[in-house]
């Protein structure tokens, strides 16, 4: 019964988010509309914003249902599901983490979702805790001990840590759902996917509604501050992504190994999964549909950067997959590939910094961390 409710609200926002502020049904051939500001981000909410919090909503959906499979019967062949399910609602925020503002602000959710830095310590004495795992525990838990990567923490075992954080076998990760201490860890892990689940159930709807008040109706109406505040974050965004993600291993001393805890999704072996989704939602932005997304708007005013622009996303894109394993993995066996992903995503981050910015009359306020 769950699912079927669920699968209805779904069915609902999905309807909802083609009615644009005004009330009226978006046109189905955008693409023969005159290129105008209004009609671009418009696009952005129909084709990339609000699919994009529909499909986090339902990756949470589904982990929340492996992760209650996993705790009733903690086998080897749950725990995989759980943590094939955990990857995907994952990768599923990592193509909406470039909009750093609206809802997910508003609503102070973006520790939820992106914020890794979180205590074995603190999450541990949540399971040594007597209380309750409620709502209201929840409220109190900081970002270090709740989120995407509690979950992580507790899902996956850590093979591969320094020795001070302990290693884990397969079996010996199991026990910890079956023994004596099982019905609280359970509790928690649970109470966890469903407060993901939750919020990107209330994001996704944020984005769904129809109002003068709605977040689609305020993007729209924002219009060239609009604009600049997506431009500056997509700016931002990539420029964290080269620098912060794929130098940062770089330049990290070898051997790799004692160092796993300073990199996100070493448990999970994550990291390059991560960026290239990252790249993909930057491209999703850019692409839209039916020619009436950034890359539209773009060609009318500047054709050969427009080209310029897809033709870099793709390098960019073509350069992080075909790493092909875990950053931290490749870094120390074919250095080279990571680096070629660095130098395409900085070029990216160039061309967009300067560039499109200026195509799109923006003015970048966020402070660089690279000298730009």
């Amino acid at each position: 019964m769950r699912t079927h409710v669920f699968f209805d609200w779904i069915l609902t926002t999905g309807l909802a988010f083609i009615v644009s502020a005004c009330g009226c049904v978006l046109p189905q051939a955008e693409s023969a509309q005159a290129v105008t500001k209004d009609a671009l981000l418009r696009n952005m909410v129909r084709d990339v914003i609000a699919p994009g919090y529909q499909e986090l909503a339902v990756k949470c959906h589904g982990l929340t249902d492996s992760v209650e499979a996993f705790v009733k019967t903690p086998k080897q062949e749950s725990l995989d599901k759980a943590r094939q399910a955990w990857v995907a609602a994952l990768l599923a925020s990592r193509r909406v983490q470039w909009l750093q503002t609206g809802p997910i602000a508003d609503h102070e959710y973006h520790s939820s979702f992106f914020y890794s830095k979180v205590l074995a310590i603190r999450i541990e004495s949540v399971v040594q805790s007597s209380r309750a795992i409620d709502d209201s525990y929840l409220g109190e838990l900081g970002a270090t001990a709740k989120g995407m990567f509690a979950l992580e923490y507790l899902l996956f075992d850590r093979k591969g840590r320094p020795p001070a954080e302990g290693n884990q076998s397969t079996a010996t990760f199991l026990e910890s759902f079956s023994g004596a201490e099982s019905p609280r860890r359970g509790q928690y892990v649970l109470a966890l996917a469903r407060d993901l689940e939750t919020k990107a159930r209330q994001l996704a709807g944020d984005w769904a509604a129809s109002g003068e008040q709605s977040a689609s109706a305020k993007f729209i109406a924002g219009g060239q501050e609009s604009l600049n505040r997506v431009v500056n974050q997509l700016a931002q965004f990539i420029e964290q992504l080269a620098e912060q993600r794929i130098n940062f291993i770089i330049q990290l001393r070898l051997p790799i190994a004692p160092q796993l805890d300073r990199i996100e999704g070493s448990s999970s072996g994550t990291s390059q999964q991560s960026v290239a989704e990252m790249v993909r939602g930057v491209q999703k932005l850019y692409r839209g549909a039916d020619g009436g997304g950034l890359e539209g708007y773009v060609k009318h005013l500047n054709a050969p950067l427009s080209e310029r622009l897809k033709g870099q996303l793709e390098s960019a894109m073509a350069a992080i997959e075909s790493i092909g394993a875990p950053l931290e993995q490749v870094v120390s066996e074919n250095p080279a590939s990571v680096q070629k992903a660095q130098d395409q995503t900085r070029a990216l981050e160039v061309l967009c910094k300067a560039d499109l910015a200026s195509t799109l009359g923006v003015t970048l306020t966020f402070s660089s961390n690279d000298g730009d």
